[in-house]
């Protein structure tokens, strides 16, 4: 009886992680950018598409661009400069509920409402989960883009970390 539970109990988690990643996967959900969005902030991590989404959505609604981490340095490939063209941070912790805590740290300081955050398509539900978790889900925005490498978008492996990230973001591992 024992080895049925526990036979279930991975079933269970098996069936948990397939459904969030046919929620992050197959059906990625973009918000549309609100006029009363005052910043975009482009995620570290992946690639340069991350950076040129924001940057695009920085120009085509005149909003302040922030860069985290290795944003900044696809940013500087784009001929931008930190401190005049984008505020750019390293968050603590690095990942992304650490860009989240600290985006609403300077949310606070500088007077934001409403952020918009630019990702890459496979990352937009754990991204809106995070910053909707530090700034309230009607705070932000989330927009995602394809990999330059499309490949990334359908990697098992990151698929899975995909998963366990949303699992874990709603349960031991929230941001704020």
């Amino acid at each position: 009886m024992k080895g049925l539970m526990t036979g279930f109990a991975w079933l269970l988690v098996v069936m948990l992680i397939a459904v969030a990643g046919l929620a992050i996967y197959v059906m990625p959900r973009d918000d549309q950018v609100p006029a009363a969005a005052e910043a975009v902030v482009v995620l570290g991590g992946a690639g340069p598409e991350r950076a040129a989404l924001g940057i695009e959505l920085a120009e085509e609604h005149d909003l302040e661009l922030v860069l985290s981490s290795s944003a900044s340095i696809f940013g500087r490939w784009q001929g931008l400069t930190c401190g005049e063209d984008a505020i750019c941070f390293e968050p603590s912790p690095e990942n992304t509920a650490g860009e989240a805590e600290n985006v609403a740290r300077m949310a606070e300081e500088r007077g934001w409402d409403h952020v918009v955050v630019a990702t890459s398509n496979f990352h937009t539900s754990r991204s809106r989960m995070l910053f909707s978790q530090c700034l309230g889900s009607d705070n932000v925005s989330v927009v995602g883009r394809t990999a330059a490498d499309q490949a990334t978008d359908t990697n098992p492996r990151l698929m899975l970390r995909e998963a366990t990230g949303v699992i874990a973001g709603l349960t031991v591992a929230r941001a704020c």
